[in-house]
């Protein structure tokens, strides 16, 4: 966490200056892991900031880049991507300080306020959409929506196509690839774990066993 002696401004500017801008080519880099614990910040017709936790947030295609998330179709974030159609993943870092803000997103605050401003995280300017980006989040996918789908009554799926995307300098090497120990980001364990998360940054590659014929032209022994 960055210390601000002279206010919210000083402390905007300190978090922009670490970000920068990867090309879209870059985009599907970035994106790992995979599904991680994201903030999903979005304004509302009236131009309000919103802000809500969601615990998997998926990359769902490489090229282009999208992600894809599920909640609840009366959420204030639904609500506010269905009108607007534009929405940012802030994705959450393993920092017991951050996450410990963004608990306070998932609060049910009536409409039109601020989480950001109540859990005390950072708003900064996105690229390209009129959500901001979060500070203290090293990475950001700022998103315009490519469908959504209501199902199982409530839940509202949403995809949105990545249009801009920035890091933390520090948490990507030279060709845009991350630098996992840097990143850090965080994963939940699940609604019946409550406020528990993991931050597991060990990689293992791992090897193709199968030396048999081309798979597509398998053909199973005895048929």
């Amino acid at each position: 966490m960055l210390h601000d002696p002279h206010g919210r401004e000083s402390l905007r500017q300190a978090f922009l200056n670490r970000k920068i801008d990867v090309p879209e080519a870059h985009y599907d880099r970035l994106a790992s892991p995979v599904a991680s614990v994201a903030v999903i910040t979005t304004i509302d017709a009236a131009g309000r900031v919103n802000a809500a936790p969601v615990a998997t947030c998926l990359r769902n295609n490489h090229h282009p880049t999208c992600y894809e998330f599920t909640m609840d179709a009366r959420k204030h974030t639904s609500e506010n991507i269905q009108s607007t159609a534009e929405f940012v993943v802030n994705v959450v870092p393993f920092d017991r300080a951050v996450l410990e803000k963004m608990q306070v997103t998932a609060l049910p605050f009536p409409r039109g306020v601020n989480e950001l401003e109540v859990a005390q995280l950072t708003a900064i300017p996105s690229k390209i959409v009129k959500p901001p980006r979060i500070g203290e989040c090293l990475s950001h996918f700022e998103c315009k929506v490519e469908w959504t789908k209501q199902w199982l009554g409530s839940r509202l799926t949403i995809v949105g196509r990545v249009v801009a995307a920035s890091v933390n300098r520090e948490c990507i090497d030279a060709e845009g690839f991350v630098v996992h120990e840097r990143l850090r980001t965080a994963q939940h364990c699940g609604q019946a774990y409550g406020a528990k998360y993991l931050g597991v940054q060990q990689m293992m590659e791992i090897d193709m066993i199968y030396d048999g014929p081309d798979p597509k032209a398998y053909v199973p022994n005895g048929r």
